[in-house]
């Protein structure tokens, strides 16, 4: 990402991604107990948790490394 070998967006990305997975599953858990769910683990505050701009930035990163990715598999071919 953005030329940085351990690119800190990539590490908070993947932490959002975790996060959001474990908040996920601890909101399911809580629903099949027929618990309340705490607003901060509802889908839409996870949504929310991550920043547009943020998200934006992360998601184009992306595209860019599949890019450069399957130019490099066409040119090996």
């Amino acid at each position: 990402m953005s030329g940085c070998e351990y690119c800190v967006w990539d590490l908070y990305d993947e932490d959002m991604h975790e996060y959001q997975k474990h908040a996920t599953a601890i909101r399911e858990a809580l629903e099949a107990k027929g618990m309340p769910v705490p607003q901060h683990l509802r889908p839409e505050s996870l949504r929310d948790s991550v920043d547009p701009s943020m998200r934006a930035f992360l998601d184009m990163e992306r595209q860019m490394e599949q890019r450069i990715k399957d130019q490099e598999d066409q040119d090996d071919s």
